[in-house]
């Protein structure tokens, strides 16, 4: 089970099903636009959804049809239920004190930001809580109704011997 949980630690880290705020003093090619803004806006809320202990809080941010990787299976799944259940054990470690470093957050158009860098986390793990970490890459796309939504997510455990930061 943790090795399907692990895979989605960061999956909802990225960004999310919130609305991007919108300034009154933007005319409408702007309004339509993601900020840098924005973007660090979409981000927080999806890191805060896992911290939420909330299976369905962080699913929120997902689409329905996502493509993602998670660190416990080989092949890519866009199936919401495997990707849910990953999700739902995740949380029942009760991850806790997360850190993100060496962020790259890039633009790639209007619609389109990619979100990457390395999660640390606490979690109970077996009998004792433990420092965790992996790599991430999240693929947030704007929807019509407005919301930002995690459309590709890969997750993977870092290199044998990396130091914990």
């Amino acid at each position: 089970m943790r090795a399907l949980a692990f895979p989605l630690i960061l999956g909802g880290l990225a960004l999310a099903a919130c609305e991007v705020n919108k300034s009154a003093g933007r005319d409408d090619s702007e309004t339509n636009s993601a900020t840098a803004e924005d973007a660090a806006a979409v981000i927080a809320a999806v890191e805060d959804s896992w911290k939420s202990g909330s299976a369905e809080t962080a699913m929120s941010h997902y689409a329905p049809d996502a493509v993602v990787f998670s660190t416990g299976k080989l092949p890519p799944t866009r199936d919401r239920n495997v990707v849910t259940q990953e999700t739902a054990g995740f949380m029942a470690m009760k991850p806790a004190d997360f850190t993100v470093t060496e962020r790259n957050t890039q633009k790639l158009d209007d619609n389109t930001i990619i979100s990457s860098g390395i999660v640390g986390f606490t979690a109970e793990v077996g009998p004792a809580r433990q420092m965790l970490r992996a790599r991430f890459t999240q693929v947030l796309q704007k929807q019509a109704d407005g919301r930002w939504l995690i459309v590709h997510e890969h997750m993977s455990l870092p290199p044998a011997g990396s130091p914990m930061p």
